[in-house]
């Protein structure tokens, strides 16, 4: 007796997917005869070969049946039959040893232990170990690179130290300053003093810049249009400056700056009365200031104290300029000079240094005097470290 359910049992399943529908999935035909099908309109038991890996079947000895197009540029990728493809075997002991291996290295310090080679390629047990030893290196030379720093502090300053002492006893040390209109641009002398080693005024005069005093710098130095309009002029002045400076030892604080100042003084004088030498360019020098320039070479006091101060500046690596703080007029910067001479010559290096604005003082006993110097250094504008983004004399003025 044949039941309903034999009759379901011997009847082959109907196809789920009609010939109509497989018309519309299959694209095209290739030259060689194989089906393309549309993107994701292949049948179940057609499957890429990353389809199939992943099912852990191998295409080995498989031939594609069917491709699959993909992407907007008509690229195609070839379908296997799942149902003909044998399972990927288990691999054996050696090949999953040759694959750990492939991605792992002996510990770089004990070498016992397999580490990834994509890390530090070091075990747990070794890498605080390393970590430790690169951490004591480093700090070892720091502290040799710490140890270098002070050596060098300690030399520049007794270098410094002896400069001073051999420039205060040179009989012909002098000493010079200017007070100008300005710190840059058409820079002119508004006063002028130079000092011998002792003290004693050489040269001491207010000079006419023939251009009116900035507000701003009548500020600083207190100089004003009035006071310098009797006054005489460079080119008055210049026979005179010139026999103060022949043959003596020249000393200015930011020297950089004081020459500059005077070769522009000394340019505009010999323009105007030997026009004929002088060069076609404007910023080219004129052969009668280069003459009188070339015949002194100042020494900067500003440069010999920061290095004798020894306050250093991490970023621009050099020492920073300290503030003179003689009170910005020619002749006071000039004995403010002189002091700061005597300071770095007799100082004792066990000794703390004294305040930038301090004179020749008593170090342990720190008077009072120095204690106001140094409340009233507060309203100072802080000196430039030694660089060249600011203008020269920017720190020292």
């Amino acid at each position: 007796m044949i039941t309903d359910r034999t009759r379901q049992q011997e009847e082959p399943p109907v196809p789920t997917t009609t010939p109509t529908a497989v018309k519309e999935a299959v694209l095209r035909h290739d030259e060689d005869g194989l089906p393309v099908y549309r993107p994701r309109r292949a049948p179940e038991h057609l499957l890429t070969a990353t389809q199939l890996r992943a099912a852990r079947l191998t295409r080995a000895g498989l031939s594609p049946v069917a491709r699959l197009s993909y992407g907007y540029g008509g690229e195609v990728c070839p379908l296997y039959d799942r149902r003909q493809a044998r399972p990927i075997p288990p691999r054996t002991e050696r090949q999953r040893a040759a694959l750990a291996n492939l991605n792992t290295v002996p510990c770089g310090r004990c070498g016992a232990v397999r580490v990834s080679r994509w890390g530090v390629r070091l075990c747990e047990t070794c890498a605080p170990i390393v970590a430790a030893e690169q951490h004591a290196r480093w700090m070892q030379r720091m502290d040799a690179e710490a140890e270098e720093h002070q050596r060098m502090l300690a030399d520049d300053q007794a270098a410094a130290t002896r400069w001073a002492a051999a420039v205060l006893a040179d009989p012909t040390t002098v000493v010079l300053d200017t007070e100008t209109t300005g710190l840059d641009g058409d820079v002119r002398v508004v006063e002028i003093a130079v000092l011998d080693r002792t003290g004693a005024v050489l040269l001491d005069t207010l000079v006419n810049p023939a251009i009116p005093i900035p507000p701003e710098a009548t500020a600083v130095h207190g100089i004003t249009d009035a006071m310098v309009a009797t006054a005489p002029t460079i080119a008055d002045l210049l026979p005179e400056l010139t026999r103060v400076l022949t043959g003596r030892r020249v000393v200015i604080y930011n020297a950089g700056y004081d020459r500059s100042v005077l070769w522009n003084e000394l340019g505009r004088h010999h323009r105007a009365v030997d026009p004929q030498d002088a060069a076609a360019v404007p910023w080219e020098p004129h052969p009668g200031a280069a003459a009188w320039m070339a015949s002194w070479r100042p020494e900067c006091a500003m440069d010999a104290y920061a290095a004798w101060y020894g306050e250093w500046h991490d970023y621009w690596r050099d020492y920073r300029w300290q503030p003179l703080c003689g009170g910005h007029r020619a002749a006071d910067d000039c004995a403010a000079v002189l002091r700061r001479l005597d300071t770095m010559a007799t100082h004792h290096p066990d000794q703390p240094l004294p305040h930038p604005s301090a004179g020749p003082v008593d170090v342990e006993g720190q008077d009072q005097d120095q204690d106001q110097d140094q409340d009233q250094d507060h309203t100072k504008p802080p000196a430039a470290p030694a660089d060249h983004t600011a203008p020269a004399g920017a720190a020292a003025r």
